[in-house]
This record gives C-alpha cells, structure tokens and sequence, in this order.
C-alpha cells in the first residue's frame, strides 16, 4: 500500500538542499527549492498541524520506536506504515546530519554558524535539547511537509515549545531577547516561502482543563515577534478565557492595533463546551486550535475536511424553483489574488430540485419554506458528500507517510490517519453568508408580500438586467432591513436559518451516525458575488455578499455595538457552530485619540463580543484613504497588509474585486 508513497519520500528526502544560512541563526530554506507534487505528499490538505512526536522523541527516536511497534503489529498493512516510517525517518535524520556537516564546514571562526552547525547535529541524533534547537527543528519538519505547497498549519506552537523555553531561561542559557530573535527569525524564514493563502497559522495562549492558563511568556513573545517583523506570516491567533495573562491580552491588542487583521481571537469559554458537547472527549477539546484558516479542530490529534454550500446561492434557487436565475452578465473573477487564474466560477449547488414556484405563493410564510426546503437539500447533498468521503477513507485510506509519524498515537497504533487513526475525525459544514441571504429573504417579504409594491415577476426582470433601469426599486431594495444593525426582523430571520442549519446537521448524523460540525462560514465569497446574480437586497452582480455569520459590506450602518447584537441574536446556534462563527469587524483608522485610548476601544469590543457569546472574532483597522492611494500607486505600498478572510496578505497583492471588497467593509455602499 504505501511502496509508491515510500520511494517517493526517500527520493525527495536524499534531494533536499543544505544551505547555510546568510543571517540569523536557523537553518533552512523556502521558496528557493520545491519537491514536484508527487506520492510523497497523498491525502494531506495542510489545513491541520503535524504531531509533536519529533520533539519527544527526536527523527532518529522516531525511527526507532516505529521499528519497534512494526514487529508488534498484528495487521499487515499497520506494520507496513510503520516499517516506512522507520526508513523515512532514518532519510530524515541523515539529511539533517548532512546538513550539520555542511554548516559546520562552513563555518571557520564564525560562531554564529558554528552554532547552528553544532544545533543541527543534536537534533540529528536524539531529542532536541535546547529552544532554539526545538524552533530549528519545528521548521525543517515543517518545511519538508509543505516542500511543494506555500505552507501548512502549525498550531500551539507556544504550548509545544515552552517546556524548553521555561527550562533555558531558568538554567540561563538564554534570554528573553535572545528568543524573541530567533522566533523573528522563524517568522521570516516562513515569509520566504509565501505571503497571504498560505494556511500558516500559529495559535497561542488557551485555557487548561484545570482552567489555568496555558498560556505563558512565550505567547507573549510570539506575538511582540509578530509586531516586530510586520509581516503577513504567520497568522497569529490567541485563545481567550478569563484567566489568561493580562501580559498576553496586552500583546494581542497591540497587534491587532497594528491594523493588518492579525491577532484573531478565539473565545474558550463557549468553543470547549460546545466541541464536549459534540461528544469531543474532554481532554481533547482542551488542545483545540484553527486550521488553515479559521475553522475549529484539534491540534495534533485531527485532521479536518469541510464541504461548503452557500446559502445565497441556495436563496438564488428558491427564488427560480431550482434554477439559477437567467441574467445578461457574467464576469471572470480570481479566488482572491491578482496573480491567479481568472474564471467563471459557479456555486458548488445542484440544479433541478424544485422547492416551489415562488409565484404560488399567498405569503411570505410559504416562500420561507419553500427557501428552506432547498436549502436544506443542498445541505444534504454535501452531507451525502462528506460521509462517501469519510467510508472511502475507512475502508483503505493511505496518506503521507511522513505526516503519519508525526504522531504518537499512529507510532503506536500504525493506523494511517486517513483509516481512523486521528482520536476525532473532523468534519465540518459550511453554512455560507447567512446574513445576506436573510437581507434578501426580509426585502422580498417587505417588498413583494406586505407592502405588495412589485411584483416576483418584475423583480426577477430586474435581477436580470442587473437593475439597469430600476434604480428607484433597487434603492427599496437596499432601505429594507439589513442584519448588523440590531434590527429584530432581519436578525432573528438570520437566527432561524442558522438554527435550522444546525438541526439539519442534527438530523443527519442520528440518520447515518456521521457527525459535522456546523460552521457559521462562507467560504470563496468574492467568487460567490461573480457566481450568483443580483440579489433583491438591492444588491448588483458583484457586490459584496457577508463575510461569514456578519453583516454584508456596508450594511452595518449603526456601528460595532449594533453589529454584535445582531450577531449574538443567534447565540444559541452559535453556541453549537463549533466548527466556527467567524466575525469579521473592520474598524476605520481613527478610532480614538491617543494610543491607550486605542487600545481600550479594542479591549472593550472584544469583551463585549465573548461576552455576547461569540466564538471567534477578528479585528482589523483600515484607512480607505491609504488603501485608494495604494490602488493608484501599488510600488509605494508594497507594505500595506489586510485582512482577506482567514488569514492577512498584502493589499497591493489582491485581485481588484478582492481590493475593492476591502474596501467597502469600512466604506457604506450605496
């Protein structure tokens, strides 16, 4: 099973290059030398972190006790992993002995080298002993995960480091500063390999099972790292719960000041209990973490796999009994970066159920249902989709065997993580832009059913001419209620949706036995604007449609208290979205009037949000004036980061559409 998978990793692993670093004091390399996509790389989506067992027990440690487990293993195709785990390990050992040789052959009276030679050499041959010989290894191993991809997850990296931290700092081989250096000096080997999309994310701080913080002074100095090199990687998260350091939350609210949408802010008293809940066993649901982006899994011990349905396309389909409406235009668009591909994109949605001719309805009530009777059979279409996924994987998954010996419980058990070897299979359901889809629902329910102003028919003539010639309806449109402004008719429409979502989600997994966790998360929504029509929130093609469970762009018009209203309005669904409820607040730049004053506006904001019962929340602070100026002169603004969704990239490197969606979560569109 794993011959093909083998040879490749040996192939790429007997190639890798020794360069001896130029300035700092780790080894490696990033976007200088990539492995072709290959065998080697099966089955991993680089949205989860790899496992921690290198650390523990050192490559060399690795190799040996899966060689040990191999002769105990009863199941042939366990003991095969296993056998190719020793022998990977064992190429993974040499390389970094390789690389030692050539560093320390290099360095002469250099002791800068000498060092990173001589730290090479431990991690060469047993367990890391020291920080900086940790951080070192931390990056090989990930680097030879993501040898063909831009990055991978990396997690708690403060949590899976400070023992080694805490253990040099009170032996004083190390300082404070001397860490904060060569964590700079992480941060920007992982900038040498992409900037943006990359998936890497480092979560830090956290609450114990015992409810003490874990975290510490490293979390600090991760994030004063991510200050100092103000750049777009890593995306640096932090869990949140009463207890956690005021040094921390300190440092989490001057990074979000920096204004780059770094710093997100996960809510530990509402993510744990509802992933216990789920039925996550209790000790695991203490290590959670994000993936790639934003979505909740367990660091080292899942993986995660996600299929998404925008609700917008789906309210699209109701609104045409099952098809997509008929328009006269329709533009290319790219995924979010302007050097990428542009294409016609299409909702992932099927045509052809019929929920109902929107026509026949005598009342608002009857197109509801008919909305949520197609909605929900999207929904189970991708359930359908997952669980075909998940059975596949069961009955004869095969992954990476590189990945695979990162793990403790997969040295242990030999059982590949794609055939039940992770403790918790993490799959999730995106819901999409909820919000939006109730600002369309509460316009067609003013518009067409109590006030009867038009009629389906001339509406629909609208959405297809794109409101050419309709403006006086089209301004009605956007005067309907919009959800972020804690307006009761469109924010409690916007809860039931997402109620009804979890339910489905419910109902499915007591059907089959296959669990998803719900997500409040629209994914690709600038590709989702270009894949459906004009909308009957007044909305035109292309315009911006909600980033996630949070108020379509522009539309929250009575500021950031109003919009956690209208977002905690759903706070029960919330409370079971543990896949994630992703937030997205974009504050103007000029928040207060002095620094501190800055710092408490945010501080309030986020207490505010977690106390409301939200579970995640990001803060990003933006000037349209400084971002209008870069459109105009890119060369001079090369150092402009924004938020995009899940993680933070440069502004001058968006496509145009995505340059202008920025734009208009601070700018009130008309």
């Amino acid at each position: 099973m794993y011959e093909r998978i083998l040879n490749n990793t040996i192939e790429e692993l007997r190639k890798l290059p020794t360069p001896v670093p130029a300035k700092g004091r780790l080894a490696g390399f990033g976007r200088e030398y990539s492995a072709p996509d290959g065998p080697m790389f099966t089955e991993d989506n680089y949205h989860y972190p790899m496992g921690t067992s290198y650390l523990k027990s050192g490559v060399a440690g690795v190799s040996q006790r899966a060689a040990v487990s191999a002769m105990k293993a009863e199941d042939p195709r366990n003991r095969e992993l296993l056998e190719a785990i020793s022998v990977v390990y064992g190429e993974v050992a040499a390389w970094i002995r390789r690389y030692s040789e050539s560093v320390l052959q290099e360095a002469g009276s250099d002791d800068r080298i000498r060092r990173i030679g001589e730290n090479l050499s431990v991690i060469a041959s047993r367990a890391p002993e020291h920080f900086d010989q940790a951080l070192q290894l931390v990056y090989l191993m990930w680097k030879i995960r993501c040898l063909n991809k831009p990055g991978a997850d990396i997690g708690r990296l403060d949590v899976h480091l400070r023992k080694w931290y805490e253990d040099d700092i009170s032996s004083g081989y190390t300082t404070d500063e001397e860490v904060l250096s060569e964590l700079c000096d992480f941060w920007e080997l992982l900038n040498t390999n992409d900037s943006g999309d990359t998936l890497i994310n480092v979560m830090v701080g956290g609450m114990n099972p015992d409810g003490s913080d874990a975290g510490s002074r490293l979390s600090v100095l991760m994030l004063e790292a991510t200050k100092r090199c103000r750049k777009t990687e890593p995306h640096i998260n932090v869990r949140v719960h009463p207890k956690l350091h005021p040094d921390i939350r300190r440092a989490m609210l001057e990074v979000q000041l920096m204004g780059h949408g770094q710093a997100t802010m996960y809510n530990d008293e509402v993510v744990i209990p509802g992933l216990i809940a789920f039925g996550v066993p209790e000790e695991l649901a203490y290590t959670y973490t994000n993936d790639g982006c934003t979505e909740i899994m367990l660091d080292g011990n899942s993986g995660i796999e996600f299929a998404h349905v925008d609700v917008v396309a789906a309210f699209e389909l109701a609104f045409n009994n099952g098809e997509w409406a008929p328009r006269t235009y329709r533009k290319k668009v790219s995924y979010w970066n302007k050097a990428g591909d542009e294409h016609y994109y299409t909702p992932d949605c099927v045509t052809g159920f019929e929920s109902g001719r929107i026509e026949d309805c005598s009342s608002f009530e009857e197109f509801y249902q008919q909305f949520l009777d197609q909605y929900r059979f999207q929904v189970r279409n991708k359930c359908s989709f997952l669980k075909r996924m998940e059975d596949d994987r069961l009955a004869g998954g095969v992954s990476s065997v590189f990945l695979n010996g990162t793990y403790d419980f997969v040295i242990e058990s030999g059982l590949d993580i794609m055939r039940g070897g992770f403790p918790f299979a993490d799959y999730m359901m995106f819901a999409g832009s909820i919000p939006t889809a109730a600002d369309c629902l509460t316009a067609v329910k003013e518009l067409v059913f109590d006030k009867k102003e038009y009629s389906v028919a001339e509406i629909k003539e609208a959405i297809r001419v794109n409101f050419e010639g309709y403006e006086v309806m089209r301004q009605k449109m956007l005067a309907a209620p919009k959800f972020g402004n804690d307006l009761d008719e469109v924010d409690e429409l916007a809860a039931d949706i997402a109620r009804h979502f979890c339910d489905w989600l419910d109902e499915y997994r007591r059907m089959t036995g296959f669990g998803m966790l719900p997500a409040l998360l629209g994914w690709r929504f600038l590709e989702e604007a270009y894949g459906i029509a004009a909308t009957p929130d007044g909305r035109r093609y292309g315009d911006p449609i909600a980033e996630h469970y949070c108020a379509t762009p522009g539309k929250a018009t009575h500021g950031p208290t109003a919009l956690i209203a209208s977002i905690s309005k759903a706070k029960d669904s919330i409370a079971r979205s543990i896949g994630v409820c992703p937030v997205h607040m974009t504050l103007p730049g000029n928040l207060g009037s002095s620094y501190e004053e800055n710092i408490d506006i945010l501080d309030k904001l986020g207490r505010a949000a977690f106390e409301s019962g939200l579970n995640q929340m990001n803060i990003a602070i933006y000037d349209t004036k400084l971002l209008r100026e870069a459109q105009k002169d890119p060369e001079n603004h090369q150092d402009l980061i924004i938020r995009v969704w899940g993680y933070s990239a440069r502004f001058v490197d968006l496509c145009t559409e995505m340059q202008e969606h920025v734009i208009s979560r601070v700018a009130r569109s008309a």
